[in-house]
């Protein structure tokens, strides 16, 4: 059950608490108006601030329900189990599996193969997404676009897809195709809620044409390019020299209105992950001061329903029956 659902829920069982409070208290009532002039002498009535009680015991325990099942809402344990929940935040992760991915030229010392900058890249964004607001999708891209997972929260999975395994040989062989894979990709993150998705590419560049890119879908709100691999020496595959393409990766950053880094040496800058760590205008605050208010009204409604019988009892009516001693009603011995 989601947090949102949970919420409906508190607002039913505070409903549902008032009106079962408010019919006690009605039976009561009409016992103690039996009973009146035995509870509270001649007058058969309580002092007057006893008016306020059934009042307060039922606003009570509606708090009290209220604030119960709203604080089940931040338990730790739950979380959210239905793939098809909306969620604030969307990671799609495109990720190069082609055959030069698997060079060794990335790095400081340019002793890390490119795969392997990749998984240290998207390990340093993953680290930088907070909560469980975020679901994380990844696709593998070589001369096609392939879905990897879609959906989860795991992120030791999203980062396992980068760990080395070569993709590349359930490929039909040829040249990495980024211009074809990327319109694949906005065809799977199509369906999506809007302006919920970043859409972060890993790659060492390729060689695009001039047209034929497609716009982004509504869902897709950020595009970030990460280029991996040495982007001033390059390293003999397939006959041709293969280096990261940071002029082409820029390229098609532009044309997709995004932004792209050099994560050969660096890092993807936590300013360009603002939108993926961002949730909801309000909602952070909004969940904390709810949860706040739900403690406070536990609080206060638990201390006011313990109190009330007390108050009931000592203060509540002005007749004070008179205890009578247990000595003077024991028989007297006749001699």
């Amino acid at each position: 059950m989601t947090a949102d659902s949970l919420q409906s829920l508190a607002i039913w069982a505070a409903l549902a608490a008032a009106g079962l409070a408010a019919l006690g208290e009605w039976l009561h009532a009409r016992r103690c108006a039996r009973i009146g002039t035995l509870a509270f002498g001649p007058s058969g009535r309580a002092r007057r601030w006893t008016i306020a009680v059934p009042i307060l015991r039922v606003l009570a325990l509606t708090a009290l329900a209220w604030s119960l099942v709203t604080l089940v809402s931040f338990n730790n344990l739950v979380r959210e189990r239905n793939r098809k929940t909306q969620t604030n935040r969307h990671l799609m992760v495109l990720l190069d599996v082609s055959p030069s991915m698997l060079l060794k030229d990335a790095g400081e010392r340019s002793d890390q193969t490119r795969n392997a900058r990749a998984s240290a890249v998207l390990k340093s964004v993953l680290d930088r997404v907070p909560g469980d607001h975020v679901r994380f999708s990844a696709a593998g891209f070589y001369t096609e676009t392939r879905p990897l997972v879609t959906e989860c929260v795991d992120r030791e999975l999203i980062l396992h897809l980068a760990g080395g395994t070569p993709f590349h040989i359930t490929y039909r062989p040829g040249k990495t195709d980024l211009l074809k894979c990327l319109n694949q990709a906005g065809e799977l993150m199509k369906d999506w809620e809007r302006k919920s998705t970043t859409l972060l590419v890993i790659s060492d560049g390729d060689s695009v044409a001039p047209t034929g890119l497609k716009p982004m879908p509504s869902s897709v709100s950020q595009v970030i390019f990460a280029g991996v691999g040495d982007s001033a020496r390059g390293t003999f595959i397939d006959g041709h020299l293969s280096r990261q393409d940071t002029a082409t990766l820029s390229q098609l950053s532009r044309r997709l209105g995004g932004s792209f880094f050099d994560c050969n040496v660096r890092q993807i800058p936590s300013d360009a992950l603002a939108k993926l760590n961002a949730e909801e205008p309000g909602a952070a605050k909004w969940k904390t001061d709810r949860r706040v208010l739900a403690l406070i009204l536990l609080a206060s409604s638990t201390f006011l329903l313990c109190l009330l019988p007390l108050l009931l009892e000592t203060l509540g009516s002005v007749r004070r029956p008179r205890r009578s001693n247990p000595s003077s009603l024991t028989p007297s011995r006749v001699p």
